[in-house]
């Protein structure tokens, strides 16, 4: 009886054991074969096998000093691009579907497409290798390791200063083994959709802001005739709408001038935000409503307004939107070398200099130069941000 009963429990054991030995050998197996996918598909040669990698960036690779160098020591695609731990690995690897999916749609299969997209591209790599301190980059190039002396003077400089400020690779690095795309496309396309809203809208709504200065004149009629103008409403700036006639408003310009500083108006006392010029013909034209000395210079100063009349082109009503333009160029403008200062790094006046000084390596235009300064600096630490004067 114990010796069928003992047959019985083996017979039925074998099976089982059967079963959990082919469960781990197909596991080692399913593992093996995951690892050796995953592997090849961090190769070079799968990262270029397609032709919208191989005609593009793998060509501006080529010429990189990733690709080739003094000590023969290449980093391919998969080390920039692809984390070393196992998870975020993964992660990364589900995430490249949606590459699959714009190769199967030829979202960027000609080289036309595919600069078209340069930007969004980049600037989704961008971001997240910021939002992990540029881990990608740390694997090979380990601050710890870095012998400062050995680096040119200024580079030197520049490294160290920036890992005390606590600025990641990327911030600095852009560009480094692909060719940068062209920063401007994000902010024109933006300004594009301003010109389109300040038609759309017809300057319908009581409180506008100037997208790009534009001229004003103190009568009516002289408006009317476009003759030689009284000043310029300078970009950024928010006029008050008080009269509507044909193409033409009626608009207050209201601010701060400085005692004996009669063609400028500033958006705010003591600080020189400027928000339009004057002629000198139309000086007398100019309303004082009160007088203050600024506690910290001591300096005089009169709270001011004047009404003129100027044409209904480039002013819009969502002041939102203008200040997303100038975010963008002035991500697009200074990014490229060295991470943002926040704007609040500065007092408003201190940002005429810091960006002045910064203007030979910015490719803008006299305009986008003025409205970004006016970024800047209504959103420095005195000012408190555009929020609160729009």
């Amino acid at each position: 009886m114990n010796i069928w009963r003992l047959l019985r429990t083996k017979t039925a054991i074998f099976p089982i054991s059967l079963l959990l030995f082919g469960t781990f050998a197909g596991g080692v197996v399913f593992w093996g074969g995951f690892h050796t996918a995953m592997d090849y598909t961090n190769t070079l040669e799968f990262c270029v096998s397609c032709h919208e990698m191989r005609s593009t960036v793998y060509e501006e690779y080529k010429k990189s000093p990733h690709f080739s160098n003094a000590s023969g020591v290449q980093a391919v695609c998969s080390d920039c691009h692809v984390p070393k731990e196992t998870y975020p690995k993964i992660i990364r690897k589900i995430e490249a579907a949606k590459e699959v999916y714009s190769k199967l749609t030829g979202k960027i299969d000609t080289k036309e497409k595919f600069e078209a997209h340069r930007l969004t591209m980049a600037k989704s790599v961008w971001a997240e290798m910021e939002a992990n301190d540029s881990q990608q980059c740390r694997n090979c190039h380990k601050q710890a390791s870095m012998d400062f002396a050995k680096q040119h003077p200024k580079a030197s400089e520049t490294m160290q200063k920036g890992f005390k400020d606590g600025e990641t690779c990327i911030s600095c690095h852009k560009g480094i083994a692909h060719k940068l795309p062209d920063m401007s496309q994000g902010y024109k396309a933006l300004y594009d959709e301003l010109k389109a809203l300040s038609v759309s809208e017809g300057a319908s709504a009581d409180h506008l802001y100037a997208i790009t200065s534009k001229p004003f004149f103190v009568e009516q009629s002289k408006a009317e005739s476009n003759g030689k103008s009284d000043g310029r409403i300078l970009g950024g700036t928010d006029v008050a709408v008080l009269e509507r006639s044909g193409n033409l408003l009626k608009v207050r310009i209201a601010g701060w001038q400085q005692d004996q500083v009669d063609r400028v108006i500033y958006a705010l006392r003591g600080q020189r935000i400027f928000s339009a010029t004057v002629g000198k013909k139309v000086i007398d034209k100019i309303k004082r409503l009160k007088t203050e000395v600024d506690p910290d210079t001591e300096l005089t100063w009169h709270q001011v307004q004047i009404d003129t009349w100027v044409s209904k082109e480039n002013l819009i009503s969502n002041g939102d939107q203008l200040w997303t333009y100038t975010r963008e160029m002035y991500s697009a403008a200074c990014s490229t070398c060295h991470g943002l200062r926040d704007p609040e790094h500065f007092l408003a006046n201190q940002w005429i200099g810091s960006l002045k000084a910064m203007k030979r390596f910015i490719s803008l235009d006299k305009e986008q130069y003025r409205i970004l300064q006016k970024y800047l600096q209504l959103n420095a630490k005195d000012t408190g941000g555009s929020e609160a004067h729009g």
